[in-house]
């Protein structure tokens, strides 16, 4: 007989079993998706920073330089991510959580036992879903018992993280604020004696400037040195925001030393010996009198250099300090959805379906095999019935040793 003839002879035989299966757990999937309490799901949509790294915002107002800096000093302490995945860290730390859940009253809406912080924000995770798509926008879905529930959260959500990122913005830009302020009262008094140095100098031995050589050298020496200034500021900004093993700060520690280097190869020039200006020029090879004026030129330029770099940041951070308004860019608030998001009947009552349908063919084809072996091989059917008894016997084994007290 063709094996397709057997099968649906088969299926033919325990037809009434295999529908009266699939019917009735069909009938208690339906029941017991009317019975499943509803949960709706609103989604609130925001944008990602305008500019790569700045998921604070304020780079575009100096556009680049001093802003840029700065901004790159914020992405480093937190890594190489995305502001997308940034924002998303935000939104799913504990202090976020903990003050959406206190905000929306979780524990009291989900009637938790011996309500506790962490227990209400375990329950807020569960309603809570965040996602980035491609296109950098970030998600944050909501499932909660009643569409306004779900649609406060959500935009609890957002109004906590941008009181955190204004938070941040004010305390960062504050703690610059005052590490360049220092910073710069140094350099301001060290430039008012170097000028005055100058310009007595200058006075004294009626000197109007150096050759041209040696003040190319001195200004390149000069910028060289405020970079180190900047580098110096942003290495200890950094390190008072995180630990010496963070990446951006080892990669600062780097940075520091090899500008250095660059500084020591100027210092000394191609010569041998002596205070080097770069492009072999060395200072003892100089008149006494030049000499001294292109030290006192150098240590002018340096003070000069250094400031007019620092007091971009300065400027920069008292925006950032001063700075109150809305740090995020909200596409699209969260609104209570018209329709439910779960229990989705349709999909519970078709899988339900299908396996009860698939089980009873199952069932019916391992019956229809035992049928044939007890009556074709009697002894392989004995076999089988005595590993069937072996198992009843292991299960009321295990029975007994839980009911033991």
């Amino acid at each position: 007989m063709n094996r397709v003839v057997k099968y649906l002879s088969v299926i033919l035989k325990w037809r009434r079993l295999i529908f009266w299966n699939a019917l009735t757990l069909t009938v208690i999937a339906v029941v017991v998706s009317f019975i499943l309490p509803h949960r709706y799901t609103a989604t609130a949509q925001l944008l990602p920073p305008s500019d790569e790294g700045d998921i604070f915002g304020l780079t575009s107002l100096l556009g680049g330089g001093a802003g840029g800096s700065l901004s790159k000093l914020r992405s480093g302490l937190m890594g190489a991510s995305t502001g997308s995945d940034l924002m998303i860290g935000i939104l799913s730390s504990r202090t976020v959580m903990g003050h959406v859940a206190e905000g929306c009253s979780i524990a009291n809406y989900y009637g938790i036992r011996k309500p506790s912080p962490e227990k209400s924000v375990r329950q807020l995770k569960d309603m809570t879903k965040f996602a980035a798509a491609d296109d950098g926008i970030v998600r944050i879905s909501v499932e909660a018992k009643t569409r306004e529930l779900a649609a406060r959260v959500a935009n609890t959500y957002v109004a906590e993280l941008d009181s955190f990122l204004r938070y941040s913005n004010i305390s960062r830009g504050r703690n610059m604020r005052v590490f360049i302020e220092k910073r710069l009262a140094q350099i301001d008094t060290s430039l008012a004696v170097a000028g005055e140095s100058l310009r007595a100098f200058q006075e004294i031995h009626k000197v109007a400037s150096v050759e041209d050589e040696t003040k190319a050298a001195i200004d390149a020496y000069a910028k060289m040195r405020s970079e180190l200034s900047l580098q110096e500021a942003e290495y200890e900004a950094a390190r008072s925001g995180a630990s010496d093993d963070n990446p951006y700060v080892d990669n600062l520690r780097r940075q520091i030393a090899a500008t250095r280097n660059e500084l020591r190869k100027l210092e000394w020039g191609s010569g041998t010996s002596g205070f080097g200006v770069g492009f072999g020029v060395s200072f003892q090879h100089l008149p006494a009198v030049a000499a001294e004026f292109a030290r006192k030129y150098l240590d002018f330029k340096i003070q000069q250099e250094a400031y007019a770099t620092l007091y971009q940041q300065y400027e920069y951070a008292k925006i950032l300090e001063a700075r109150d308004a809305p740090t995020l860019t909200v596409l699209d608030y969260a609104v209570p959805p018209e329709r439910r998001s779960s229990p989705r009947r349709a999909i519970i009552v078709g899988v339900v379906f299908l396996f009860s349908l698939a089980a009873g063919t199952v069932f019916a084809f391992v019956a229809e095999y035992f049928w044939f072996v007890k009556a074709a091989r009697p002894e392989e059917y004995q076999g089988w019935r005595g590993l069937a008894g072996e198992l009843s016997a292991v299960i009321r084994f295990r029975r007994a040793r839980r009911r033991r007290p």
